[in-house]
């Protein structure tokens, strides 16, 4: 199978599942639809984890600080053992960067799916192509079934666990000169693989700033979205 293919296959997946979210959003069973968006993440996550060893690419550890994408993926794995406190959190990062992992699903930064229509669609491409879409399906989720409201308070909260989590892998990579998120202090810094700014600080912050524009479109369609399904109108 091409690349191309699977994508088309994976995106009428998409799309069927998300209306059916929305035309059935009253009906759904929370805790079974949680559930399922988990257990699907963790299988997804699972594949594409093992290819990426067999490719021998975890010898400089597990993937979850490589950048934002397996973070939250190894988060929704984890949402069963969080508190409700802590969960409140992961779950609005996961609401709010639902528009981020459908682009990535589409152009992922290191494979670029959708321009390498050339390509066999193997194991590594496809978990990761069915991880992003399992994780944006998942936020929209979160927002159809009223779990996540897309307002300021729960932005910032997407915002505070971001930013928290990367500024202490950050830490580490300063103490034990390790690579988490793409940003070696010490001269190999990137977003994304990309090398743009000079300077590990602009680095830094242009990161963090894309984090914070990612997040405002996520409410901004979460507001959309839920006006359109509760004919609400939310403030931020």
């Amino acid at each position: 199978m091409h690349m191309i293919e699977m994508l088309a296959i994976f995106s009428v997946i998409y799309f069927v599942t998300l209306l059916m979210i929305c035309f059935y959003r009253e009906k759904i069973n929370i805790k079974v639809g949680n559930a399922i968006f988990i257990v699907c993440d963790l299988v997804c996550f699972s594949f594409w984890t093992y290819s990426y060893y067999q490719k021998g690419s975890l010898n400089e550890g597990f993937l979850t600080l490589g950048n934002i994408s397996p973070l939250m993926f190894t988060l929704i794995v984890l949402l069963p053992f969080m508190k409700k406190s802590v969960r409140e959190y992961v779950e609005s990062a996961i609401a709010f960067l639902s528009v981020g992992m459908l682009l990535a699903f589409f152009i992922s930064p290191e494979h670029a799916y959708l321009f390498n229509f050339n390509h066999e669609a193997n194991i590594m491409y496809t978990g990761e192509a069915a991880c992003h879409m399992i994780c944006s399906l998942f936020g929209l989720y979160l927002i159809i079934t009223k779990q996540v409201r897309p307002d300021f308070k729960n932005w910032l909260k997407s915002m505070a666990l971001l930013y928290s989590i990367i500024t202490m892998a950050v830490g580490l990579n300063y103490i034990y000169h390790r690579n988490y998120f793409g940003m070696d202090p010490y001269g190999n810094y990137t977003i994304y693989m990309i090398d743009i700014f000079g300077s590990f600080a602009a680095t830094l912050a242009a990161y963090y700033l894309g984090i914070m524009v990612v997040l405002l479109l996520g409410v901004q369609f979460g507001r959309l979205l839920y006006r359109l399904t509760m004919h609400e109108k939310i403030d931020l």
